[in-house]
């Protein structure tokens, strides 16, 4: 590896004001906020990155030069003369970067420590050297994807051990399998049967990126708020991804059931955002009987899933398991 020179003008498009770094360092956030994951929400950073650069990156989790397993986001692939140089290195991540050059090819290689992971690497190449600013800007970025990947692994490592999703503040599968569980016996003894509703809204999880985060967080409370409003307040409800939802109804048969899944379908998901928006709502519907001891949560869970995507296919907004083919 070697360094080509720092005295080459900068593609940079801001270079003449120090200052002007900080609009585009708020851009690039903008664009990780708009994303409803982090990982997708990295990878919209890198895309404006590429953009504001003209340049090309490479991210990657390795002690070592990045391989298959490793990669995390590439806009292209890494040039062979730039692996060539990359090969038999090992990244010592510290708060300088590395430059090297392969033909026409400048690139540079900035390194970030993650707690409790391996360190994390950025390769950006484009057909000019990099000047002072172009750096600052790349590790400015890259201090931010650090940060979120560390908040990411510790906030998985949370919900492992949780029932709650703590987006929406609703019960998540794990959770909402302990209260059936718990539910269940009171209900045998009664002689009452309850039901399971997957709902799925397809579109809920793109509104963040279309309309702007804020649009995203008031839609995700207004679907929550009509979910509540078709059930009773005792009943459970849990968020199982995005946009996927389950209802735990106790002492609904099938009749009842089937005459609140109509009215529920009937007219979908009104959401009173800017603009306003409606969005369809799907769901498959399974009842358990009482004394039924051979129905598990998970059981129950997957046949739900599965009459919902056979209503999907068939084009209808809801449908029983016992129903399907």
């Amino acid at each position: 590896m070697h360094d080509p020179g720092l005295n080459h003008p900068s593609l940079f498009p801001l270079r003449e004001n120090q200052s002007s770094i900080l609009p585009v360092i708020r851009k690039i956030l903008n664009a990780m906020r708009g994303a409803i994951l982090p990982r997708l929400g990295i990878a919209a950073a890198l895309t404006e990155l590429q953009k504001i650069l003209q340049a090309d990156s490479f991210l990657f989790n390795s002690f070592t030069p990045p391989t298959d397993d490793s990669i995390l986001h590439q806009s292209a692939p890494l040039p062979q003369g730039l692996q060539d140089c990359l090969q038999g290195n090992t990244f010592i991540p510290d708060q300088s970067a590395i430059r090297f050059s392969a033909g026409s090819q400048y690139a540079v290689l900035i390194c970030e420590v993650i707690r409790s992971q391996s360190p994390l690497g950025l390769i950006c190449w484009k057909n000019t050297s990099w000047s002072p600013e172009d750096i600052e800007l790349l590790q400015t970025v890259m201090a931010f994807i650090a940060t979120i990947q560390e908040h990411d692994a510790l906030q998985r490592r949370v919900l492992g051990e949780s029932h709650y999703d703590f987006a929406s503040n609703l019960l998540n599968w794990d959770g909402l399998k302990d209260e059936m569980e718990r539910r269940i016996p009171r209900l045998d003894r009664e002689g009452l049967p309850a039901t399971l509703m997957v709902a799925y809204i397809p579109g809920l999880t793109d509104i963040a990126q279309k309309n702007g985060f804020q649009a995203g967080e008031d839609a995700l409370v207004q679907c929550i708020a009509l979910l509540r409003k078709a059930v009773r307040p005792t009943d459970a409800v849990a968020r199982l991804s995005g946009n996927t939802f389950a209802l735990w109804m106790d002492g609904g048969d099938r009749f009842a059931m089937a005459e609140r899944a109509e009215r529920m379908t009937a007219h979908g998901i009104p959401l009173l955002i800017e603009p306003p928006t409606h969005l369809p709502l799907y769901l498959g519907l399974i009842s358990r009987e009482p004394e039924d001891q051979e129905t598990s949560p998970d059981t129950l869970l997957e046949r739900a899933t599965q009459a919902l995507h056979d209503a999907m296919d068939e084009q209808k907004k809801w449908r029983f398991s016992y129903e399907a083919p």
